[in-house]
């Protein structure tokens, strides 16, 4: 088993601290793909094997809400045998990656949990060996079934050959950057396990943080500088808007035609153009 860790990174500025708390890990990640077009190759690695997926489309739309686009880069273009998407905002735990590995030898996806915590209060190295229950908890209660509204994609692992086969996080969700995850939760359950409820697990978990930290705007997109020109559309039975001038795509609304068994718009590496550079 390979492990990488896929950051979909816009803020750059908390980019150093999370790689800083892989690297005191129990255990290293093989690999860090951070999928981002605004590092700009001067982030620490803290001796970790990092590479930058800087990114571009025709077709899909970037710049602006793109979460989807940038955890399917990762996914689709790791050499790793298993994946981990993890937010660039958060810290992980030192126990993180090894109790990911280990639920990973008996299942082919984990679910974890993410524990709210105050970064101003508490610094990177309190927080990678603090209990979980110091923190405020996402899931009432943690360590257990849920339904699959409760899959979040910033702690996430799984096979990536299971991910690429069922398309990954579906495209339909661009221009929106929620419900993704719980997309992909309620369709891998379905899939594997023939439910629609999930363990979420603690451990692993992700420490966020309670503060909001400051979202930039990206470096690059391929959407229009001011208003879109938006036409309605319909694609698997869902409606959507798209502007006639650029990529940009947003459903609209959240019926049940967006969470079936099958992704309405599954990724296809094809139509993205990567560029891997590596950090020093």
């Amino acid at each position: 088993m390979t492990l990488d860790v896929v950051v979909p990174a816009v803020r750059t500025a908390t980019l150093s601290r999370l790689l800083w708390s892989l690297a005191q890990g129990s255990i290293r990640p093989d690999m860090v793909s951070v999928v981002s077009n605004e590092v700009d190759g001067e982030v620490e690695t803290h001796g970790l094997e990092v590479r930058v997926l800087l990114f571009s489309s025709e077709r899909y739309p970037f710049g602006a809400y793109d979460l989807a686009l940038r955890r399917n880069v990762g996914i689709f273009y790791s050499a790793c045998s298993h994946v981990v998407t993890f937010d660039d905002d958060q810290i992980a735990p030192r126990t993180m990656l090894a109790a990911v590995r280990g639920l990973l030898e008996d299942r082919p996806y984990v679910w974890g949990h993410h524990r709210y915590a105050s970064f101003a209060r508490f610094s990177p190295e309190a927080l990678i060996d603090r209990a979980p229950r110091a923190g405020r908890t996402r899931e009432h209660p943690p360590n257990a079934w849920h339904l699959w509204q409760s899959c979040y994609g910033g702690m996430f692992a799984a096979e990536r050959a299971l991910l690429e086969r069922l398309g990954g996080f579906d495209m339909i969700f661009s221009g929106r950057q929620a419900g993704e995850d719980q997309n992909l939760g309620r369709r891998i359950a379905r899939a594997v396990d023939g439910r629609e409820r999930v363990f979420i697990h603690e451990p692993p978990f992700a420490w966020h943080p309670e503060e909001n930290e400051a979202w930039p705007a990206t470096s690059l997109t391929n959407l229009c500088s001011g208003s879109h020109q938006l036409g309605d559309e319909v694609i698997g039975d869902v409606r959507v808007r798209r502007c006639r001038s650029c990529p940009y795509l947003v459903a609209d609304d959240y019926d049940s035609k967006l969470f079936g068994d099958e992704p309405v718009l599954p990724f296809d590496a094809g139509l993205v153009e990567v560029t891997i550079n590596g950090l020093d």
